[in-house]
Formats: structure tokens, sequence, C-alpha cells
């Protein structure tokens, strides 16, 4: 037909689907040939596509946007006889680490005496992979008595999510490289949302959350499974209040400048217009 070819990639496509399914290189090597633009979310997508086989000049990095103007920010704050209130959300899937991410709060509270009070939303979907991710989640919370201090919402609205946003202190997505080996692909759109709130995060170096987390600026990451890491982030930021409104406003900062859906879809519609 003549017309302009632009592919975009969002996360499950790059990683999970060749490495499961090996006829989709094929596939994806064929319709690069062709191709005149190839969209993902980051560098470290970017370079799993060039990979598989797309041509680096023709492959760009388009940040994911947010509505940033109707997200409320907020300095976090810590009473001295509050305790330390984290939140983590996600679908229960073992690319989202909460096993990591709640034995290091395990650790946190046993081996460091800091009072926890933790929220976990979402849950697992009806199928076999994620109920037995699940099944360890809830291990983890018995093996380290974090149960008394642990609310489990189940899935909620999106609405829900900030609600519970304004009332915690830390957000934790420690994600990681699922034995299958499922990944983000990217990074988890929650962390965009969550800094933009004001509040600090804790996650890993896990494909292209570094380039949304910016390690010591806006939140802390550690390497994926690495569990003494997440420890020692956590406790930095719990004995370290006061460094809270540095890190959430260079938080806000960040996702503004890259990660604001108007600004991401001015800079999208010139990667389109590029092509005439």
């Amino acid at each position: 037909m003549g017309i302009k070819h632009v592919v975009t990639f969002y996360g499950w496509d790059v990683n999970h689907l060749p490495r499961k399914r090996p006829v989709w290189r094929t596939r994806y090597r064929e319709m690069f040939e062709h191709v005149d633009l190839v969209l993902c979310e980051g560098s470290y997508m970017r370079q799993s596509l060039i990979q598989l086989g797309a041509n680096p000049a023709k492959t760009r990095v388009q940040h994911l946007g947010v509505d940033v103007d109707a997200i409320r920010f907020e300095i976090r704050t810590r009473q001295p006889d509050q305790p330390l209130k984290v939140l983590l959300a996600a679908t229960f899937t073992a690319k989202k680490g909460f096993p990591d991410g709640l034995e290091a709060l395990g650790r946190l509270h046993r081996e460091y005496g800091i009072p926890l009070q933790i929220t976990i939303i979402g849950d697992a979907r009806a199928i076999q992979k994620d109920q037995l991710e699940k099944e360890r989640i809830l291990a983890v919370l018995d093996q380290w008595q974090l149960r008394p201090f642990t609310r489990l919402l189940g899935y909620q609205p999106y609405a829900t999510l900030f609600a519970e946003a304004y009332q915690h202190h830390l957000f934790l997505s420690p994600s990681r490289t699922a034995p299958d080996g499922d990944t983000e692909g990217g990074a988890p759109v929650s962390l965009i949302d969550m800094q933009a709130t004001g509040m600090p995060v804790v996650s890993t170096t896990h494909c292209d959350i570094p380039e949304v987390v910016q390690h010591g600026r806006t939140g802390f990451l550690s390497p994926e499974g690495d569990i003494d890491g997440l420890v020692q982030n956590l406790l930095h930021l719990a004995q370290n209040p006061d460094q809270w409104a540095g890190i959430g406003t260079a938080g806000r900062q960040h996702i503004e400048q890259e990660y604001n859906a108007r600004t991401q879809g001015g800079r999208l519609a010139a990667l389109y217009q590029e092509l005439f």
C-alpha cells in the first residue's frame, strides 16, 4: 500500500514470547526488514529488540506517560511513634518479586526492630503458576510472622491504589526475572504513578526500572533477587525520613519531565511526523 509501518513493543512481547515460542524470532526478523520505526519504553527494551534483529537506526525509546496533572503531590512524613507504612501493588506473578520484598521487610522488622504496617494490593489470576506464587507469598508472610501487621486487600480499583498511596510512606516493587524467563520488559507503571505522588520507592535494577527510578535521587535500587540490598535500602529510608522530601520532590520532577502523558504525546507525534 506504500504506507509507513510503525511497531510499538510493550514488554511480554520482547522477552517472554520469543523465548517461549522461538517461531516469533523468525517472524520478528521478517517484520524488522520492512518496518520504518520501532518504538519501546526504555533503553533495556531497545537493546533487547536490537538483539532480536531490529535495526538500531530505526529503534527509538518512547517513555510511557501518565496524567501527572491529575495526581496530587504530597511529601511523606513519619511521626516518631508511627510504624513504617509500606505499600506493594501488583498481580501475584513471579516477575513482581513479592517474596523477596516481604522477606526483606521481615528481616527489617526482626533484625533492626523497625515497626511495620504493610499493605498488599493485588491477587493471583486463576492460573496455576500465579496460584503457586500466591502460596509462596503467604508462606513468606507466615515465615517472618508478618501477618499481624499486613493487610491483604486483593484487587482494587485504580482510585483505591492512590487513596492507599497517600496513607503510606514507601512503595516497594522488587521486580525480578521469573523462572520461566518472564520479565517486566520495561518497567511497572506503578513506579511512575507512585513517584508522581511524591512517595519514595524501593525497587531493583530489573529491565528499564533504572530509567524510571533514579538510584539515590528518586528512590533506591538493588540488583534483582538481592534481598540484602533491599533490606539496606529500606533501612536507609526508615532511618533517614529527613531525606524523604528531597527524594519525593526529585521523583515528581523526573516524572513530570520524562513520563508526563501530555509531553510524551507530543514527543510521539514528532516521531510519527519524522516519517513524512
